[in-house]
């Protein structure tokens, strides 16, 4: 019997689902992360991801008999989180997660403008992965390498330097129709040569696990560790929304809609934006975050840090006034924003239709969490997307 680990690096909490060939669930794990949030501020500690990923792998190998051989390992995470590491792999900042909107997005904007319009999407938002690296560069130290929230924990399992998959790379600005960094953007924006690493499809091999990953995590020392995605291209694939017509949607603390087509999707409002699939097909959709209010599970708020009614005050107050990067222990309550304009596909005009898309069925997310997948196919939607 082959054996199959993924691994989800949420917000919230990391997974681990042991799946035999045939799809039956042979172990699960999951251990909770914490979110510092102060205002616009969303920060995790990358540390903390690799020690709760190592709990959970071993408890979801738990249930994977003996002799069993592990095929690989693959993990999906939150799409637009970075951060910076030294040389060998070590944080040396916190990660900005995906909806961390303390950067402006106006330097990338200017000097990606005629890639990001060629790419569909047309502009960056302030949350996106390459708005926030620009932010870390002020005061980044020599050598510092950009790693996404998949890339430092693929890292540590394979024990070297990595690729990072398409995917994951699509907020910091690589080139999907080539499928490279696009180096003259980043010459005018200053980004050192070699900081990024090297880009592959999802899908491709990028090492095997390490002795030192073994001990920690329980994987086989060999297994081969396979470049994964987003965690909405994951949750969408997964749902087996893989042929051009199908859609998907996850609600979870982030909600997000994406479908699949044979050609890139040009939007004019640039709301939706199209990932590369492992066979070369687009993946267009899109997301909406709402940051959920402070929980003693995901947030260090002391309540003497806020008061009553009102926005964090003291030190929380002070981490939101500073420029520099340090953890804050301020949490803000969730605030509900109207929603971005929709559009449909390409080259139709934008629509606020209501219209829900045949033979769609809805059930609880396997992960365990309180998000629900939805996959809706059988013929091209025109009603909204996101």
């Amino acid at each position: 019997m082959s054996v199959w680990i993924g691994i989800d690096l949420g917000t919230q909490s990391v997974r681990a689902l042991a799946v035999a060939g045939d799809g039956r669930v042979l172990g699960t794990g999951s251990r909770p992360l914490t979110s510092h949030r102060d205002g616009p501020r969303h920060e995790q500690d990358p540390e903390q991801w690799w020690r709760e990923l190592a709990a959970a792998t071993r408890e979801a190998l738990r249930g994977v008999p003996a002799g069993e051989r592990v095929e690989g390992v693959a993990v999906d995470a939150t799409s637009g989180t970075i951060l910076l590491t030294d040389a060998e792999g070590r944080a040396v900042t916190p990660a900005l997660m995906y909806d961390d909107r303390r950067a402006d997005a106006t330097r990338a904007n200017e000097a990606g403008a005629a890639v990001w319009e060629r790419l569909g999407y047309r502009r960056m938002q302030p949350n996106w992965a390459l708005p926030k690296l620009l932010w870390l560069l002020r005061d980044a130290p020599p050598g510092a390498r950009a790693a996404h929230q998949s890339d430092f924990v693929n890292r540590r399992l394979v024990g070297h330097e990595v690729a990072t998959d398409l995917s994951n790379a699509l907020k910091t600005g690589v080139d999907l129709i080539d499928e490279r960094w696009p180096s003259d953007v980043f010459d005018v924006l200053g980004v050192p040569e070699g900081m990024l690493p090297a880009v592959v499809r999802p899908g491709a091999r990028l090492g095997t696990v390490c002795a030192a990953a073994a001990e920690e995590t329980g994987l086989p020392e060999g297994t081969p560790v396979i470049a994964g995605t987003t965690d909405g291209c994951a949750a969408q694939l997964g749902a087996g929304a893989r042929q051009p017509g199908s859609w998907n949607s996850v609600i979870g603390t982030t909600l997000v809609l994406k479908g699949v087509t044979k050609e890139l999707i040009h939007d004019p409002l640039g709301v939706v934006y199209s990932h590369r699939a492992p066979d070369g097909s687009w993946l267009p959709g899109g997301a909406q975050a709402r940051a959920p209010a402070c929980s003693p599970a995901t947030c260090r708020a002391p309540t003497s840090t806020r008061s009553a009614g009102g926005p964090p005050s003291g030190t929380a107050a002070a981490c939101r006034r500073s420029s520099r990067i340090r953890w804050c222990r301020g949490a803000s309550a969730s605030r509900s924003r109207r929603p971005p304009p929709r559009a449909s596909r390409s080259g139709s005009r934008p629509t606020t239709s209501s219209a829900t898309p045949p033979s769609c069925s809805a059930r609880p997310s396997s992960s365990g969490s309180a998000s629900t997948t939805s996959t809706c196919s059988a013929r091209p939607w025109t009603g909204r997307s996101s």
